[in-house]
């Protein structure tokens, strides 16, 4: 979702001010250099420093590169919006310093390529776009591709083959723990095959976050006038809000989704409405909640579909 200009009806919540202040760099090696007390060790000098713009793209970076890798992820703040992000010169310092790069790209944090562009060493550092270097999108395309469940595995296998050209001595390692990331994506994956509809199940969205996920269950988006004056920043017409409200009121839909990060008067009126008319309103956020891991956050969103289908 692109950013949100103040004057707009749709806006994230908390003000730039806020964001700042939730944003925190985790320690670098996070999960990777813990000691028998499970304190954060010093990471070994020998190690690849790597920096995620988002923590779920920097958890598998944890998992894929072992002890072999120091990862910092610089938004880590679930109520943290990645477009209003503004780096921090411990940002700018980490970036300048990884030999390793990772970010959405698409449009979506272009903030880490001005970063790596700034620091001079743009040359000496593997850059990995997870939207077009490993999903194939560009500029236009929907940004939210970790909503798509088969980015992680592929991103998985994408960075073991780039961190193995950094550090041949290590390729099988980092190969073997990208198929044990794999693995550990498995009750995703069932859950999406449980789901998943035998003909396109009709509902509506408040934004596109949630698309390639709908995508993958065969879920027909009925609003998508709707939801890209939210993409685009603009007001949705009163005609779009009139059939939404129609579908609602009809039950035309089976349920609607609302990210609940972003907040808008005319998307909570028909929330409150979907309520009134017993049509259910499933949650998601865009962020991956704190201390949930991105399989945790993806089926617990999926359980409320499972609910809903029962």
């Amino acid at each position: 979702m692109k950013k949100f200009s103040l004057t707009n009806p749709f806006i994230k919540k908390g003000s730039a001010a806020f964001l700042l202040g939730g944003l925190a760099l985790v320690s670098a090696a996070c999960g990777s250099n813990k000691d028998d007390a499970g304190e954060t060790a010093p990471a070994a000098s020998s190690t690849i420093s790597i920096v995620a713009a988002e923590n779920f793209y920097g958890e598998v970076a944890e998992k894929v590169g072992g002890s072999y890798v120091s990862v910092t992820s610089l938004l880590t703040s679930p109520d943290a919006d990645p477009h209003d992000y503004e780096p921090t010169p411990d940002a700018s310092k980490a970036i300048d310093q990884a030999s390793v790069v990772i970010f959405n790209g698409i449009g979506y944090d272009e903030w880490a390529q001005k970063l790596i562009d700034a620091s001079g060493k743009a040359s000496d550092k593997t850059v990995i776009r997870v939207a077009s270097d490993v999903m194939g999108h560009q500029e236009g395309d929907n940004e939210h591709v970790w909503y798509n469940p088969q980015t992680m595995g592929k991103y998985a296998d994408y960075l073991a083959d780039q961190l193995g050209k950094l550090v041949p001595e290590h390729k099988k390692d980092f190969m073997e723990q990208a198929q044990d990331y794999k693995q550990s994506l498995a009750p995703l994956s069932d859950a999406v095959a449980s789901l998943k509809q035998t003909s396109p199940l009709p509902v509506a969205v408040s934004e596109p976050v949630f698309d390639y996920m709908a995508q993958a269950l065969n879920l027909q988006i009925t609003d998508e006038k709707f939801e890209m004056a939210a993409e685009e920043e603009t007001d949705p017409s009163p005609q779009d809000v009139a059939k939404l409200q129609e579908d609602i009121k009809g039950k035309k839909i089976k349920f609607f989704v609302n990210n609940i990060q972003a907040s808008s008067q005319t998307v909570q009126n028909l929330v409150n409405l979907a309520k009134e008319n017993d049509v259910p309103v499933i949650e998601v956020t865009e962020t991956q909640p704190a201390g949930k891991s991105y399989v945790e956050w993806m089926t617990e969103q999926l359980n409320q579909i499972e609910e809903v289908l029962k």
